[in-house]
């Protein structure tokens, strides 16, 4: 016969699969080995978070900052501040939906220039300034 102990740790871990597996779009967790630049120069002090489909959320905790870069359907989507973001600080963060809403980074004529791919995620900031997030850096 089982221990109780054994099958509540079971059920326990059997809940974390599909919670992990319902909400793998949403939740964000952080990338300890990933780098980021702007302008070229490595910054220091940034928290990098990914989910299941590279999807980045950058996080300047001095700064009280956030960007988030999520490919909707397989098209990268435009930089922003997430609207609702709930997060276990320098663990991990959950949005509300799986394509978060956001705040876009600069007003009207923001172009983006959006690269994501496996390796690394690139991005202009709202004040023009070239960001480039590497998730695998070697």
């Amino acid at each position: 016969m089982r221990s109780p102990l054994k099958k509540m740790l079971m059920s326990g871990f059997v809940v974390l699969v599909v919670v992990l597996t319902v909400y793998r779009e949403r939740l964000f967790v952080r990338d300890p080995v990933a780098r980021v630049e702007r302008n070229g120069i490595r910054e220091s002090d940034v928290r990098v978070y990914v989910n299941s489909y590279n999807d980045i959320l950058v996080e300047y905790p001095d700064a009280d900052r956030r960007y988030l870069v999520q490919a909707i359907h397989g098209v990268p989507g435009v930089p922003g501040v997430p609207v609702h973001l709930g997060c276990l600080r320098g663990l991990a963060c959950l949005t509300e939906r799986d394509n978060a809403p956001v705040v876009p980074l600069a007003g009207s004529g923001y172009e983006p220039d959006v690269v994501m791919t496996n390796a690394y995620v690139s991005f202009d900031d709202g004040a023009g300034a070239p960001v480039r997030v590497e998730l695998h850096y070697r």
